[in-house]
């Protein structure tokens, strides 16, 4: 287990949850000091605490250790979940398309002003 990403999916799912590490520290039996320890990643978490974590906080040890509920894909076929993702894939790349042409017009737009102030330089200088 990674202690870091654990650290982050805990804090994260505390807080969506409306806990505060007092709620936490004290539904665990342990002290605010070692509940921030381990929110911060400093202790290590003993599998025990991860499943009593998981219970406090109302979510899977999954969603603890993982950052996700791998049993939200349950009922879904694979295709269903390769559709749905190639979906966002090409949302995705439409949208990266999009900003490159802005990009592109911002870039011809800056060309033809950088070329207009030369030009009035030029007239300034004579």
């Amino acid at each position: 287990m990674d202690n870091f990403s654990i650290k982050d999916n805990i804090r994260k799912i505390r807080k969506e949850r409306q806990l505060t590490q007092e709620d936490i520290a004290h539904r665990l039996g342990i002290s605010v000091t070692a509940y921030r320890d381990l929110e911060k990643g400093a202790t290590n978490i003993v599998n025990g605490n991860v499943i009593r974590l998981a219970e406090l906080l109302e979510t899977s040890t999954e969603e603890i250790v993982l950052g996700y509920r791998p049993v939200q894909m349950q009922g879904k076929r694979l295709e269903e979940i390769k559709e749905e993702y190639n979906g966002r894939v090409a949302d995705l790349e439409r949208e990266v398309e999009y900003l490159r042409k802005l990009v592109k017009s911002h870039e011809e737009t800056i060309a033809t002003k950088n070329q207009l102030i030369n030009m009035l330089e030029k007239r300034l200088e004579k």
